[in-house]
């Protein structure tokens, strides 16, 4: 990997209902794809924001390419969160051209980036006349004009269709390839396990783990997972003592079941409900992902 792009110490913003993130170590180096993964309210959106020069934190500092200057780093870095930030009177490609010549580039750059998110053809009409899914491509341009050395992206496949996702799954994997960085918020396991090259899982605010994706996928070998929709509640704690279940998380309309693979194992989970077998909607069971390894390592589902 390449030298430092993030170092972040004891990073810590908390609000006044206790919401919030930190305290928060964190080193992310050129060329690395680091998911931040959470269920909502652990911190991610909190911490990238500070990450972003959004948000200030209370205590703890951040560096950005070795260092503290925040004016500085907004140059190099491009973001995408929930608000706006394009003009939406003016049109795509007058939006696009400001946030090329910020970035240091020239305004025919725009055009290659309206093409790939099947802009270009709308590109000189207003952003007022654009659907969402518009929007959000038209985020992700603006984020990548001028070549930044740091994207941060909060929720990005948000509104996006298959080909979208498919193109931003192709940018992130070329900008890591050429030793650029991205640091992403979401909890779309399917596309971290496409893009990521290491993932963080968050939980109230705090970092509790932080691993290579690989590592965490080579986890889960021999492990099932096993979901169930029930009527009822369902006797977590007795399916929790079944030989083979490493955890199990309720998921608010029945429970997740992460365990070893082995002759039996449903039958067992099954007797433990006694009659409350018969208030089952739902049983399945699947390959495990990053989800599952998000419920081993935490105890919590992220569906939760």
């Amino acid at each position: 990997m390449g030298e430092a792009v993030l170092e972040v110490e004891r990073l810590t913003r908390r609000f006044k209902n206790g919401r919030g993130v930190g305290p928060v170590d964190l080193s992310v180096r050129g060329g690395e794809v680091v998911a931040l993964v959470g269920p909502n309210g652990s911190g991610k959106t909190t911490l990238l924001r500070c990450l972003a020069t959004r948000s200030t934190p209370d205590q703890g500092r951040v560096r950005w390419f070795r260092s503290r200057d925040r004016r500085a780093a907004r140059a190099q870095i491009g973001v995408v969160f929930d608000a706006t930030a394009h003009a939406d009177e003016l049109s795509a490609r007058s939006n696009l051209a400001f946030f090329a010549r910020a970035g240091g580039a020239s305004d025919e750059s725009s055009d290659p980036l309206l093409l790939e998110t099947e802009l270009l053809e709308v590109a000189d009409e207003p952003v007022s006349s654009y659907s969402y899914g518009m929007r959000r491509r038209l985020l992700l341009a603006e984020a990548l004009a001028g070549s930044p050395r740091l994207l941060l992206l909060d929720e990005p496949t948000l509104g996006l269709d298959v080909a979208g996702q498919r193109w931003l799954t192709r940018v992130l994997q070329e900008r890591s390839s050429a030793g650029l960085t991205a640091c992403i918020s979401t909890n779309d396991t399917e596309f971290v396990e496409q893009v990521a090259t290491r993932v963080c899982f968050l939980v109230d605010g705090g970092m509790v783990h932080d691993a290579s994706l690989q590592e965490l996928l080579d986890s889960l070998g021999g492990t099932r997972e096993i979901r169930l929709k029930s009527r009822s509640p369902l006797p977590l704690q007795a399916m929790a003592s079944v030989a083979g279940v490493e955890k199990v998380a309720s998921t608010g309309e029945g429970a997740t079941v992460l365990a070893r693979q082995r002759d039996g194992l449903l039958a067992d989970l099954l007797a433990t409900m006694g009659d409350l077998d018969r208030s089952l909607l739902d049983l399945s069971v699947r390959e495990p992902g990053l989800a599952d390894c998000f419920l081993r390592i935490t105890g919590k589902a992220l569906d939760a």
